[in-house]
């Protein structure tokens, strides 16, 4: 195995509430060997321990709460650090949000906000949103945290996080703050959250500009997941191309 903190994406082991193939077999290699690792995502429907819940369900040993640092959590990281005087926020999205700003110290404000955060929930109205955009037109920052532009629900393709954001970006004419999967800052901090450097990291993932290249731009080594899907079209380069490659995750066991 190789000797590093291991910055895994969250799709990398679970898709549709089912194991990858390989990722319980490295998982369990990880914790039985002593290694570091966190789990990374942009969800936003589930608090951490929800996920270790998820996680047990689909087979998985020795997971903690600890071991996951989603979306969420790094903008609120930042937030406390770039900009402590801002303590009231909004949110729409699920309870992995709200629980990471009350972690934060953050006050849930449903009238003056300084941040909204904006994750998936698809139980909201048009009203909700339009309430969003006043926040936002009464000067509050918007946070992205799932960039996802559509996502796969039974089957079935339907609108995504990333449509919402861009939505309300043009609503009220004003860029959100990009904390999601393929951001640079979410490396950040996650790198962070571990007190590691970048070139003490391996970054896995199975989406090669979303999760790979923004690890190399960081200085990470990084570890492409295929799922025996082919490589040719995916835009790497002599200088910008992942530093292994394996079919499921049971190739980093070996």
């Amino acid at each position: 195995m190789i000797n590093k903190t291991y910055l895994i994406q969250l799709d990398c082991l679970i898709r549709n509430q089912k194991p990858m193939e390989g990722a319980i077999e490295l998982m369990d290699a990880l914790n039985e060997n002593g290694f570091s690792y966190v789990i990374i995502s942009e969800y936003s429907g589930r608090t951490r321990t929800q996920l270790v819940d998820l996680f047990e369900r689909c087979g998985f040993h020795y997971i903690k709460a600890g071991d996951f640092y989603v979306s969420a959590m790094a903008a609120v990281d930042y937030l406390l650090t770039k900009f402590p005087k801002w303590k009231k926020a909004a949110y729409i999205g699920g309870k992995g949000i709200q629980a990471a700003l009350e972690q934060g110290g953050f006050a849930i404000d449903n009238k003056e906000p300084d941040v909204v955060f904006a994750g998936m929930d698809r139980n909201l109205s048009y009203k909700d949103y339009s309430d969003t955009l006043q926040f936002l037109l009464n000067g509050a920052v918007l946070i992205s945290t799932d960039s996802r532009r559509t996502q796969t629900i039974d089957g079935v393709e339907m609108i995504g996080n990333g449509a919402i954001v861009r939505m309300l970006e043009y609503a009220s004419e004003k860029r959100s703050v990009d904390f999601a999967r393929g951001s640079d800052i979410l490396l950040r901090m996650a790198l962070r959250y571990l007190n590691i450097k970048a070139e003490d990291a391996l970054a896995i993932g199975d989406d090669f500009k979303k999760d790979i290249v923004p690890a190399i731009q960081r200085g990470m080594e990084t570890v492409l997941v295929t799922h025996g899907e082919g490589i040719m079209d995916l835009g790497m380069s002599d200088t910008l191309h992942p530093t292994y490659i394996v079919e499921d995750l049971s190739g980093l066991v070996r």
